[in-house]
């Protein structure tokens, strides 16, 4: 009687589990491709998280508003309302691998009533990850919308585009 060859079992077993782990992978990238192509289609305001923090060494408090991009993957904190014509200051969150995230950074406007399309923030050259509140890279920037109305800020990483945020301009 012969016996079973386990190790031609053992590489077409191990054919199955790389060609499973390969098509997951697909399949995730492709949620988070059709949820940018969503966001760039829709005009619905981006979600907040909204959180009491203390502000003043005798226990007044304020609220820390951070606006979240349609992946999950960035978001960036609110100083303010965005106004028209004012240039405000904002930290944006990443997370996400070291190599996407050191590439040059900008953020495109668009507005949604004109169709105007402008740049927002540019970085030229980041060369290292800059973690901060549990996100792993964080850039401060100052940010300016000439007219009021929706904007989305399509946020770039490279040539990429890494998320959506879509705000309301006062």
């Amino acid at each position: 009687m012969r016996k079973p060859n386990f190790s031609l079992f053992i590489i077409i077993f191990s054919g199955f589990i790389i060609s499973g782990c390969t098509s997951t992978k697909e399949t995730e990238q492709q949620k988070v491709n059709d949820s940018v192509s969503n966001a760039i289609e829709t005009w619905e305001e981006s979600p907040t998280l909204v959180k009491e923090i203390t502000v003043t060494d005798d226990g007044q408090t304020d609220v820390f508003i951070f606006r979240i991009g349609n992946n999950g993957k960035l978001g960036f904190g609110e100083y303010g309302p965005f106004i028209s014509g004012e240039q405000q200051k904002y930290m944006w969150h990443f997370w996400g691998d070291k190599e996407t995230l050191i590439k040059p950074f900008k953020v495109i406007g668009v507005n949604e009533e004109k169709n105007e399309e402008i740049t927002v923030f540019q970085l030229t050259q980041s060369n290292s990850l800059a973690p901060n509140s549990g996100a792993d890279h964080h850039l401060p920037s100052t940010m300016m919308l000439p007219s009021k109305g929706m904007w989305k800020l399509m946020a770039y990483f490279g040539d990429d585009l890494y998320g959506v945020v879509i705000v309301d301009v006062k």
